[in-house]
C-alpha cells in the first residue's frame, strides 16, 4: 500500500512497511521551516489538488500519546496538536491503519512546566500507549523521564531539550537544530565558499553545544578556518551591538543558532546595519509569523529546513496538504505541523513493521531496527543512536536549504545535505 493515491511505491527495507513513495524534509526542535503560507507558494513543483484514498482501518485501536504545548505562558502550539490528529485519521481512513487496526490519539497539553508534563506523563499511562509523540514539550525534563522508566517509546516532532536529544527511549525522525545547522553549515562552506563565518547563537547550554560542535566543527572540517563565536543573552532583544560584533572583519556569512523571535531580532538588526552579509538560520525562523516579523531583511535569507517545503508538488507533501484541507483547514502548514504531521505518518510505519504494534516494547525493538527509511515529507532515517555524535535520539542529520525570495521560500539547495 502506497501512501499516496496513484503513487508507485518506493524501496524499503525489510525492516520497514512497503508503503513508502516520493521524497520528503524539521523542527524545530530544534524546528522545522514553512513557506510562509498556505500550499503553492514554493518551488515549482505540480501544485494540483490529489484525492486521498480510501482504505479505513477496522478492530481494536491502538493508542498513541501526544504531549504537547497547547497553550502555556511561554506559547501556544495548538497547530501540533491538529496536525497530529489530522494525521490519524489520513492513517485511518487512507492508509488502513497500522496492520490494519485503527490509531487512537490521546492528548495531554502541559502547561510548559517540568511538573506539569510530568502529570501528562502519568495521564498517558494509565491509557496504555504503545508509544508517545513529543509536540513542543518545554516540560519535557518531567514527561521523558517518566516515559522512559515505564518502558515507553517517545518520538518527537520539535525536539528543543537535552533529555529530548539523548533519552534512550527518544528517537526523533528530524534533524532537529543541532542537526540541521550542521546541514547548513555544509551548504555554506560547500556552495557560499564563505572567507569569513560569525556564528550568532543564544547563550544557553543547548544552543552553544550546537554553535561549538554542530557549526564551529563542520565549518572546521571544510576547510573554513576563519570563524567568529558571538553569543548574547537569552533576553536580548535589541542584536544591533551582537549582529555588529559579528559583522567585524570582513564577515560574508552569519550562522544564527535561536529560537523564532530571536531570529526576527537578527534580522532586523541586519536590516538596520545595513549588512549585506549572507544569514543562515534553523528552520523554526522560516516559520511565517517570524518572517512577517522580521521585515524586508528576511529577503535572501537562508534556512536549514527538516522537511521539504509546502507547495514542492512532491507526492507526499500534496497529500499533508490534501489532509489538511480535508480534516481542519484551520492549521497552518508551519514547520510545526508538517513535521507533527510527518512523524505521525512515519511512527505508523515503523509500528506496523513491530511484531506487536500495541506493545511499547515491540515498537521500541521496530524503532532501533528502523534503517534507511525514507520519513514521511522527509530525510531518510536510522535509527541507531550514531546519527548525530552524542545525541542518540536523532535518527537522520539530514537538511534541505530553503532561501526567502519575492516573500515565498525556494528549496535553493535542491537536495539533502549532511555533516
Amino acid at each position: 500500500m502506497s501512501r499516496v493515491f496513484g503513487a508507485p511505491p518506493r524501496p524499503s527495507t525489510g525492516r520497514v512497511a512497503a508503503a513508502a513513495l516520493a521524497i520528503a524534509a524539521l523542527a524545530l526542535t530544534a524546528a522545522c521551516g514553512d513557506n510562509g503560507g498556505k500550499s503553492g507558494s514554493s518551488g515549482s513543483g505540480d501544485d494540483a489538488a490529489i484525492e486521498l484514498p480510501t482504505n479505513k482501518a477496522t478492530g481494536a485501536p491502538i493508542t498513541v500519546g501526544l504531549i504537547n504545548d497547547d497553550t502555556s505562558p511561554l506559547g501556544s502550539y495548538a497547530e501540533i496538536s491538529k496536525a497530529a490528529r489530522a494525521a490519524v485519521s489520513y492513517i485511518n481512513d487512507s492508509l488502513g491503519g497500522v496492520k490494519g487496526r485503527p490509531l487512537k490519539l490521546a492528548v495531554c497539553t502541559p502547561n510548559g512546566s517540568a511538573a506539569a508534563s510530568a502529570n501528562c506523563a502519568a495521564e498517558l499511562l494509565r491509557q496504555k500507549p504503545a508509544a508517545v509523540v513529543g509536540g513542543l514539550d518545554l516540560g519535557a525534563d518531567g514527561s521523558v523521564p517518566a516515559l522512559a522508566k515505564a518502558g515507553i517509546p517517545y518520538v518527537p516532532s520539535s525536539p528543543i531539550g537535552a533529555v529530548e536529544f539523548t533519552s534512550p527511549n527518544s528517537f526523533s525522525m528530524l534533524a532537529g537544530a543541532p542537526g540541521s545547522v550542521s546541514a547548513g553549515s555544509v551548504y555554506v562552506a560547500d556552495k557560499l565558499k564563505p572567507k569569513k563565518v560569525a556564528v550568532m547563537f543564544n547563550d544557553n547550554p543547548q544552543a552553544r553545544l550546537a554553535a561549538q560542535g554542530y557549526v564551529q566543527k563542520v565549518l572546521q572540517a571544510k576547510g573554513v578556518t576563519n570563524i567568529a563565536m558571538v553569543a548574547f543573552g537569552n533576553n536580548e532583544t535589541d542584536l544591533t551591538g551582537p549582529v555588529s560584533q559579528a559583522m567585524k572583519g570582513g564577515t560574508d556569512v552569519v550562522i544564527g543558532i535561536m529560537q523564532g523571535s530571536g531570529c526576527a531580532n537578527v534580522i532586523k538588526a541586519k536590516q538596520s546595519l545595513g549588512s549585506t552579509a549572507k544569514f543562515l538560520f534553523p528552520g523554526s525562523c522560516a516559520d511565517p509569523q517570524v518572517l512577517k516579523a522580521a521585515g524586508p531583511g528576511a529577503e535572501g535569507t537562508y534556512y536549514a529546513v527538516q522537511q521539504l517545503l509546502p507547495g514542492s508538488g512532491d507526492p507526499e507533501v500534496k497529500a499533508f496538504e490534501a489532509a489538511l484541507a480535508k480534516y481542519d483547514k484551520s492549521i497552518p502548514e508551519s514547520g510545526f505541523a508538517q513535521g507533527a504531521f510527518g512523524t505521525v505518518v512515519t511512527l505508523s510505519e515503523v509500528m506496523a513493521t513491530a511484531s506487536a504494534p500495541d506493545q511499547p516494547k515491540a515498537v521500541t525493538e521496530a524503532l532501533k531496527k528502523t534503517a534507511s527509511l525514507r520519513s514521511f515529507m522527509g530525510p531518510t532515517v536510522t535509527c541507531d543512536g550514531k546519527q548525530l555524535a552524542g545525541l542518540s535520539a536523532f535518527c537522520t542529520k539530514q537538511a534541505r536549504i530553503a532561501q526567502y525570495k519575492n516573500g515565498k521560500l525556494v528549496d535553493t539547495g535542491g537536495e539533502w545535505f549532511s555533516a
